[in-house]
């Protein structure tokens, strides 16, 4: 299976990443998908949405092929993202690994981002002659600050775990998967009580 998975259970909303074979890249097609999920449950009794992926790797991003297609006047991942954070309900990022490109912009729209000893981020994008979306850049800049978003942005540095702990991208994390998976559940949980 290549496309992203969308389910609603329990008014909990999840999609999940589902292209191991290409390290859940995204094109147009699961962002599309995404977009339409998203619209569908805006406007229902929903606790709270998660966004992971399978395998050991989040999202390598865009997948390359796409960027020869189609009008990129509006960036799509960005109008996602839009969406996502305009959303009525607390939204989290639940993080399987490494993130990389335009996920990372998907990452950051989420109110709260949980992971472990194996996340990091890397946004390869000016090797690639790429310039990163200027929504894009505006929320690396609110989470990284000016100096650190250069580093990211302009030279493709990338961030290790211990780095994203310090900076404060992750909002909650730990030394494996299955703990992590268990501070998601318990977050779950608070949600829940909430009103």
């Amino acid at each position: 299976m290549n496309k992203p998975e969308f389910k609603l259970q329990n008014k909990i909303a999840k999609i999940t990443l589902h292209a191991e074979d290409r390290k859940n890249a995204i094109d147009r097609k699961d962002l599309d998908l995404m977009m339409n999920f998203l619209k569908k449950i805006e406007n229902e009794k929903v606790k709270c949405l998660i966004l992971s992926g399978k395998g050991d790797v989040f999202s390598s991003g865009m997948y390359l092929e796409e960027l020869n297609k189609g009008d990129w006047s509006k960036n799509p991942i960005s109008e996602v993202c839009d969406l996502i954070e305009k959303l009525p309900f607390i939204t989290i990022c639940f993080l399987n690994g490494g993130i990389y490109g335009g996920s990372v912009e998907l990452a950051l729209s989420c109110d709260f981002r949980i992971g472990f000893n194996k996340v990091k981020i890397k946004i390869p994008a000016t090797k690639f002659g790429i310039h990163y979306g200027v929504k894009g850049i505006k929320r690396c800049l609110d989470i990284f600050g000016l100096q650190l978003s250069r580093k990211i942005l302009f030279l493709g540095h990338p961030l290790a775990f211990k780095d994203l702990v310090d900076v404060g991208f992750l909002d909650y994390y730990a030394d494996d998967f299955d703990a992590s998976h268990a501070i998601l559940n318990k977050i779950i949980g608070e949600i829940s009580l909430l009103s």
